[in-house]
Order: structure tokens, then sequence, then C-alpha cells
């Protein structure tokens, strides 16, 4: 046998690896208004994160409106979470500390299936996250958008700041502020980041006339909050609000939210209300002010949240909707069933009511899907239980949620109705048409929803009554319940 020689051998295996090289996937690069992104392709999906969507509000710039990003030179890695924005860790399913808190956190990250800007552009989703506005993040797990942009959607999931962080209304900030306003940062953050989309979405293959935003419990209030914000006017067109609409809750008034600052500054040691007390602030660490907002008492009774500012919010979100002076679009609304008639599922009835009257679609839902064990069985549809299957994962990813053996089939079908929505502001379009039940749209006159768990199907409200007595006691407290 001739062999060959030693020196051939090395030179064909050194040009067998260029050729294998030459034929690896190259990292998708996308070139936003920022600079060159670098992100991943994940089987097929292909995802950018940690994103900056505005400057790192620290310093002067915290409690203030988040500024511009700076731009790069070069190409910047976008294969990593960004920091989370400061935080503890109050629920136990919600772990930030994996990709670090800091008050550097103001980025987002992109699921899309093609970066080919010669293709038709496709819906965009905006998730909003929840937790309290105390806690969470863009980069959960169980928020990975990679289900929904196989079925055609480009995923955005972002960072805001929470918290005294994010909703500080002291007055020594507002006296600071052309519209002697303080307190809504964090929707400020949210505002800034629709913004981003709307100069750069384009680019990843979405359409910015066609952004859905949606979000879960402080997500759902921060979706109803941009419904009534007229700085978000045109940044979306449509919305979906899951477990959450701030009619009756999620919002403060300026004057509670002023007291809360205040007191929190006191305990502090800093007084007064001039340009002083601001700077002092300003000057705190970041962890002694975390520190602080953890001993004003439990979330229910203190708590920093969106707040009727004046400018961000002119008015709250029910009298908003009243008035027509909302950024009133589509809607899906809807509640898990077990979470609560008073706190959920009455002011969800009012805000699709109060959407719908003005013709524009409404579209509700009440999610019943529970785990077959003994423990789950107890406690119900409970609160943020569909998220996993908005995102299109047919189980949940913590065990405690237990199994059935239809979750496959409603991750599927709550992932189908939500990107049907997004594409057309109908969630009975292309990919559910033909597919599932026909979901209803909503009138007062039937109160019809679609339930969503052991059965997809359309229904009437099995509690019109309950929600109507809960209406006429909110009317007797000076309430906004239309009938």
């Amino acid at each position: 046998m001739i062999r060959p020689p030693l020196r051939l051998i090395v030179v064909a295996g050194a040009l067998f690896s260029v050729l294998l090289g030459a034929h690896r996937a190259v990292p998708p690069r996308v070139t936003i208004d920022t600079g060159i992104l670098e992100g991943l392709d994940t089987a097929g999906v292909i995802v950018f994160r940690g994103i900056p969507y505005a400057a790192p509000p620290v310093g002067e710039l915290r409690w203030r409106p988040p500024q511009p990003p700076k731009p790069w030179t070069g190409v910047r890695p976008a294969n990593q979470l960004g920091h989370n924005c400061i935080q503890h860790r109050p629920y136990e399913d919600i772990d930030p500390f994996t990709a670090g808190v800091s008050e550097d956190c103001l980025n987002l990250n992109v699921w899309t299936n093609s970066l080919d800007t010669r293709a038709a552009r496709r819906p965009v989703m905006v998730w909003i996250h929840g937790g309290g506005f105390v806690a969470g993040f863009g980069g959960e797990e169980r928020h990975n958008g990679a289900r929904l942009a196989q079925k055609g959607a480009v995923v955005v999931t972002l960072n805001y700041r929470l918290g005294a962080f994010g909703f500080l209304a002291h007055p020594a900030i507002a006296a600071e502020s052309p519209h002697h306003a303080a307190g809504n940062y964090g929707l400020l953050d949210q505002i800034a980041a629709l913004q981003w989309v709307q100069r750069n979405i384009a680019r990843f293959g979405g359409d910015p006339s066609r952004v859905t935003i949606f979000g879960e419990s402080a997500g759902g209030w921060s979706v109803g909050s941009l419904i009534a914000s007229p700085l978000a006017k045109g940044l979306f067109q449509r919305a979906i609000l899951e477990s959450g609409t701030a009619v009756g809750t999620g919002i403060s008034s300026r004057n509670d939210a002023r007291a809360l600052a205040l007191r929190f500054a006191d305990s502090l040691h800093v007084y007064g209300v001039g340009p002083d007390a601001a700077a002092h602030l300003r000057a705190l660490n970041p962890d002694t002010i975390l520190a602080a907002s953890l001993h004003l008492g439990s979330p229910g009774e203190l708590r920093f949240l969106p707040v009727v500012d004046g400018w961000v919010l002119p008015h709250a979100v029910d009298s908003a909707l009243a008035s027509g002076a909302a950024n009133v679009v589509p809607v899906i609304a809807g509640t898990n069933r077990d979470e609560g008639d008073e706190s959920m599922g009455a002011p969800t009835r009012t805000f699709a009511r109060l959407v719908s009257s003005h013709g524009m679609p409404a579209y509700v839902y009440m999610f019943s899907r529970v785990g077959d064990d003994s423990a789950n069985r107890a406690r119900g549809a409970y609160h943020s239980a569909e998220i996993t299957f908005v995102f299109g994962r047919p189980h949940p990813l913590q065990p405690s949620a237990g199994s059935t053996p239809y979750d496959s089939t409603v991750a599927e079908a709550m992932s189908d109705y939500w990107v049907a929505f997004a594409t057309s502001g109908n969630p009975n379009g292309a990919p559910t048409a033909g597919k599932w039940p026909r979901w209803p749209r909503y009138a007062s006159s039937t109160d019809a929803l679609l339930e969503i768990g052991p059965k997809i199907e359309p229904r009437t409200m099995v509690k019109r009554a309950v929600y109507d007595s809960l209406d006429a006691v909110a009317r007797l407290h000076g309430h906004l319940r239309p009938k």
C-alpha cells in the first residue's frame, strides 16, 4: 500500500479545516441606530439580548426621564442578558440575580425568525413583565420569545426601573421637571423602549405599524397605563392585558404618592422639598435605597406604583377611557379563574366595557387550567399561571404547577390566538382560523368570553351577577363602572 507524504496529509487537513470553517454559521448581525449587534442563531430563531435602549439611569440621571443610549463603535455582542433592574427577591419564581442587578439596567431582548428585510414585515409583540413593580425582568426564561417567533412574530422583552427607583414621586424631584411631575420613571422607560421599537424593529423583520403590547399583573397595569398615557400615542396598535388592567388598582393618586415619597425620604434622613433634598437622594448608595424601601411596610400596605401625575398619566385609566382621551386600540383582557372577583374579574370586565363603548374590539378570556395533583386542585388557576402557555411552552417551568394531559393543547392554542391578534387585531385570524374555536367579540349585552382550560370554548361569564354587585358597590364609592 502506497501512503501519501506526510506533508500532503498536513496540507490536505489544513485545507479541509478552512473549508469547514467557511461553512460554519456566521453569528447573525444587525445594524441599529446606535451600532452593530451580534446575536445568536438558536435552532432557527435569532435572538439578540441585552440591547441598551436608553442611557444608564445613574448619578444625575436617577429619577429623570430616560435619555438616549450612547452609540458604540465596532460590533457589540448581544448574546447574554444585560443587568436586571435593582430589586430584591420577594417571589420564589423570579430570580434576578443570575444576570446581576444594577441601576444600569435599561436593556431589551429581541427574538425573530429572519433578518431578511426584503421579506414581508411581521407583527411585533412587546412583553412587559409583572412582579408588583418591585421585581421581575424581561429575560426570565418563561418569557422566552422563541416559540412566538417561530409562529411569525418578532418578540421584544424589556427591563424597566422598579420600586423606589422607578416610581418615587418626591416633590423635590417634581420641582425639577418642566411638567412639575415625578414618579413614573418606570412607565417612561417602557415608552422609551417602544420608541426604540419604532426606530429599529424593521431591522429585525418587524412591522413598526403593527405593535402589540402585552403584559401580566404589573405588566397588565403597565399596559393599561400606556393606553391612558398621551406620551405613548402611536407607539402601539393593539394591547393584551393579563390579570391586571389598572382599573381600580395599580395606580396611585398624586397625594398618596407624594406622602409615600416623603415618608420614604424621612426614613433615609433626607428632609425638606428643596433642591438639596433631591441631590441628597441621588447621592445615596442604591443598596441603601433598596433596603429602605423594604422597611416601609408590606406590599399590600405601601408600594411604589404609577401615579396620576398630570403628565405621563393626566387621568386614571378608567377616566381616560371613559372620556376618550386614551389610546383606544383593540384589546384582549382576561384573568385566571381563581384570582379574585373584586380585584381581577370585575375590573377586567369594566375595562372591556370601556373599550367596546368606543366601538373598538375587545376580547375577554378566562384561563382555567389547573394541575392534576391535589395541591394544584386546591389552589386553582392562580395568578401568573397562564404565562408559560402564552409563550407557547407546553409545560410550566415550575414543577409546583403540576401537569395535565391537555397542557400542549393550551400552549398551542394560547400562543396561536395571541399571534393572530398581534397580526390583525382579531384572535380568529391566521394562525388560529379553522384550527381553534372562534373567540366571540365582547359586548356588554352578552358578557361573552373564551374559556381556555380543559376545554377551549366560548361561553357567557358565569359570575355576571357577582360582577354587577361589585360594580354597584364601586359606584357608591365614587368609582367609574359602566353598565
